[in-house]
């Protein structure tokens, strides 16, 4: 398949990104005003103005495309078919961490061909990570990263979990299980796992959540799988209410019978 996006494009992409995570650290620097949505989940400042700046600027950039993003979906959201060009946008994607004053949100956009993720862009500005893919590649900061599938498992390897996971499984591995509060990041982490030893990220959540770190993964060489094993299908997501319908496994291993049985290790707790 020939690219949807020129070597301009991506450049505009990365620097699009940068300047949204400059945003977002200006408002986290100034003590962003917090609010709760109607689900009671949180939204700042930070959220509303990053996602009108990227819509703004994608729009003028990409006048066919379309959007999914967190806030105000509702208005936003139009039929898809196979020939969308579809940026999913996650303005601030580990609100609660952004309000505390921590550094490990980021800033996620995927471009989607219809319902296959082709380009991710993941931004944290505050680890000082710009993780994207283009057609070659999955890059960190402009430099080639890919899984190592074969990395051995001991007691400095990472799993990084939703922060929920434990209401409805058991969870033992012999290594570090951690959550650092951005979706997006946690699966980025994934694609650079030779320096940072990220066995795997198990989470259920929205498609703004994923569709950054999707693509990246993909490129760099990993998988994505439900835990009951098969793929996750866009076009379900997003019948879904957007929602993933399982837990959903980014790893770096060749044999996702390997993940699972280090997840369980992993039985339903109810």
């Amino acid at each position: 398949m020939d690219s949807i996006l020129s070597p301009d494009d991506f450049g505009f992409m990365v620097k699009l990104l940068g300047a949204a995570g400059g945003m977002g650290m200006s408002i986290q620097e100034g003590g962003a005003a917090v609010r709760r949505k109607d689900d009671n989940s949180i939204v700042t400042q930070a959220d509303i103005e990053i996602q009108e700046f990227l819509i703004r600027e994608l729009s003028c950039r990409f006048p066919t495309m379309k959007f999914i993003h967190e806030e105000d979906r509702e208005e936003s959201f139009g039929e898809v078919d196979e020939t969308t060009l579809l940026a999913v946008i996650d303005p601030i994607d580990g609100t609660a961490v952004f309000s505390m004053g921590l550094p490990t949100w980021s800033v996620s956009v995927g471009i989607f061909k219809g319902f296959t993720p082709l380009y991710g862009f993941v931004y944290s500005p505050g680890c000082r990570m710009m993780f994207h893919n283009d057609d070659k590649a999955a890059y960190l900061n402009g430099v080639p990263v890919r899984v190592d599938r074969d990395m051995p498992v001991e007691a400095e390897t990472n799993i990084f979990v939703t922060a929920e996971l434990f209401k409805n499984y058991t969870l033992t591995f012999p290594g570090k299980v951690r959550n650092l509060g951005s979706t997006a990041l946690h699966g980025c982490l994934v694609a650079d796992n030779v320096r940072n030893r990220t066995l795997a990220f198990i989470g259920r959540s929205y498609l703004w959540d994923w569709g950054g770190l999707m693509p990246i993964v993909l490129k760099a060489g990993g998988s994505l799988r439900y835990m009951s094993g098969k793929e996750p299908d866009i076009r379900e997501i997003i019948a879904n209410s957007f929602l993933l319908t399982e837990y959903c496994i980014a790893y770096s291993s060749a044999k996702f019978d390997y993940i699972t049985d280090l997840f369980g290790s992993l039985g339903r707790t109810k």
